[in-house]
C-alpha cells in the first residue's frame, strides 16, 4: 500500500514552499517577543531545519521494495538508485543538522561568526534547492 492520494503530489510541493516560511515567521515573532539577537537570520535557520526534515523524508524506500515485491522493480538500476537516494537522504541530514546547529548558535554569536565566517542566506538556499533536487529525483525513481 502506497502512501499516495491523488493530490498528494501537489500537498507536498505545497509544504515544501510552505514549511519554512512558517517556521521563519514563527522564529521572527519568537526573536523580536523576546530581543534576541540576530532578528535578520530567522529565515536561514527555518530553512535548513525544513530541508532536513525532507532529506530524512527521502530516507524511505519505495513501498515495493520494503515489502520485497521486486515486480516492478526489476532492474538492479533502479533498486541501485532507490537505495543511493536513501542513503543520500541520511548523510544529507547528517550534514543538515551540523548547518543548522551553526546557524542557530552563529545567530546567537558574533565570536562563532567570526570562527567560522558563512554566508547563512546563500548556504541554506543552496541546501534547500539541493534538497529540492534529490526529493525530485527520488520521484521520478519511484515513477520510472
Amino acid at each position: 500500500m502506497r502512501m499516495q492520494s491523488g493530490g498528494f503530489d501537489a500537498t507536498a510541493r505545497q509544504l515544501i514552499v510552505g514549511l519554512p516560511l512558517f517556521m521563519g515567521a514563527i522564529e521572527y515573532i519568537w526573536r523580536v517577543a523576546l530581543k534576541q539577537p540576530g532578528r535578520d537570520d530567522f529565515f536561514p535557520i527555518s530553512l535548513v531545519a525544513s530541508s532536513v526534515s525532507l532529506n530524512l523524508a527521502m530516507t524511505v524506500l519505495p513501498g515495493e521494495l520494503r515489502r520485497g515485491a521486486y515486480s516492478r522493480w526489476f532492474s538492479e538500476r533502479r533498486i541501485a538508485e532507490a537505495f543511493l537516494v536513501a542513503n543520500l537522504g541520511i548523510f544529507a541530514s547528517l550534514i543538515g543538522m551540523l548547518l543548522w546547529i551553526y546557524l542557530l548558535v552563529a545567530s546567537f554569536s558574533e565570536e562563532v561568526r567570526a570562527i567560522l565566517p558563512m554566508h547563512p542566506l546563500r548556504d541554506a538556499l543552496v541546501y534547500y534547492v539541493f534538497s529540492i533536487a534529490v526529493n525530485e529525483w527520488k520521484a521520478w525513481v519511484e515513477k520510472c
